[in-house]
């Protein structure tokens, strides 16, 4: 127990030491000291290299920590980032053991060489760093390891893709650069951090990548962070394509309303404004680009000409059941006459074939049938009978249409 006793004096005695003989006797005045030391014959315009045909590689971390708002009518992203440029000077430093362990030193902006950093793809600022260069400061290692920290709000431009809409994705690119020849500073591939990112309410955020690309055009090289945004499509779902839909299904209702009501055509008619004034306000919330067309608008713009069908449909079905002669008998019996002077005039026949041998009525029959039709009167009850034929029959090829189309949208949407 001695022993062990013994042993543990011994290490809190050599810690002690340890720790005396590490403490930083530094003060302002040292501090200054070296910072003017320093800075004695810098010159922030030459490059910070002792061997000035070396280059400078600039490294970069990149944090997202909220997107404000992604306009996909005018194309443009606007997020908060934080972004920390680091770089070696080799002129900024120092032996800590002679400069009383001075390990840090902060040197305002505006006295030290530093890159310019521009946002390539800007929407409205093209120089990204904004804030004032005597108030921010670069902090130093004793090895001359700088690094830049400063948050700005970037507002990009983006081409939006809202084929899919309202499932879509879009892919977004922040092109950074320094715009310095790839021979002087050389670009390193960002890190990209989205540990802090504050959830937004109608996008999702997707994958990041980031890559650096040489421009050998203008020998410059440039980092490419590409943001991957998905519309959170339920708000959509509910509050747009539903009442498509409905729409849609209402319309062909309009077959079961009895013709007596007198209220087929204008219920027709409202619905068609419906589909037109609809589609109106769509048009506001997309693009006005013909790069990419949304499978929604087009299933609008189906949607749009079925109702129109529609009303032509109803019409039809109206002036069928207010006509007071059979005319359908006519159409019947012209069809019948022109078959009969196809079979006279064909070719194939080398024999006089007579309406006899075709067991066909006589040409003249058919035209005093066809005029004698004209004149015969329907009872209600025939009618009656003829208008819910045509009537089944547009309502079963409407709602086939409907279904199709419906299906079609769905299923191309949400397999995206």
């Amino acid at each position: 127990m001695g022993m062990f006793s013994m042993k543990l004096q011994n290490y809190i005695f050599v810690f002690i030491i340890g720790v005396l003989s590490g403490i930083s006797c530094e003060d302002y005045n040292d501090v200054l000291n070296l910072t003017n030391t320093l800075l004695q014959g810098y010159y922030k315009s030459i490059i910070p290299k002792r061997n000035q045909s070396e280059t400078i590689k600039l490294e970069m971390e990149f944090s997202l920590k909220a997107l404000n708002k992604f306009d996909v009518v005018d194309g443009q992203m606007t997020m908060v980032t934080a972004i920390a440029l680091k770089w070696q000077d080799d002129l900024l430093s120092w032996d800590p053991q002679s400069n009383k362990n001075i390990h840090i030193l902060n040197i305002p902006l505006s006295k030290i060489w530093s890159p310019n950093f521009y946002l390539l793809n800007c929407a409205e600022e093209f120089l990204i760093y904004k804030g004032d260069p005597d108030t921010k400061e670069v902090v130093f290692s004793s090895s001359g390891q700088a690094r830049l920290f400063f948050m700005e709000v970037l507002t990009t431009t983006c081409t939006s893709n809202i084929a899919f809409y309202p499932n879509d994705l879009h892919l977004c690119k922040i092109y950074l650069s320094t715009l310095s020849s790839a021979s002087k500073l050389r670009m390193g591939l960002a890190e990209v951090d989205i540990v802090d990112f504050e959830t937004n309410g109608e996008w999702m955020l997707g994958e990041i990548k980031s890559e650096v690309e040489f421009l050998e055009s203008k020998n410059i090289e440039r980092v490419v962070i590409t943001i991957a945004l998905e519309r959170r499509m339920m708000f959509h779902m509910i509050n747009v394509v539903s009442p498509v839909v409905f729409l849609g299904l209402v319309n062909v209702i309009v077959f079961k309303l009895p013709v007596e009501s007198g209220e087929r055509i204008s219920f027709a008619m409202t619905v068609l404004l419906s589909f037109a004034v609809y589609m109106t306000l769509i048009a506001d919330k997309m693009p006005q680009t013909s790069n990419t067309t949304s499978v929604f608008c087009m299933y609008l713009m189906a949607m749009l000409t079925y109702s129109t069908l529609i009303t032509f449909a109803t019409t039809y079905s109206i002036n069928r059941y207010h006509s007071r002669h059979n005319t359908k008998s006519k159409y019947v019996n012209k069809i019948q006459e022109a078959w009969i002077s196809l079979k006279k005039t064909n070719p194939k026949k080398t024999t006089k074939t007579s309406v006899e041998e075709l067991n066909l009525p006589p040409l003249d029959m058919v035209r005093k049938n066809s005029t004698m039709s004209q004149n015969v009167e329907i009872s209600g009850e025939d009618k009656a009978e003829r208008i819910e034929k045509i009537d089944r029959t547009f309502f079963g090829f409407f709602a086939v249409y409907f279904v199709v189309a419906t299906s079609v949208l769905f299923v191309l949407v949400l397999s995206r």
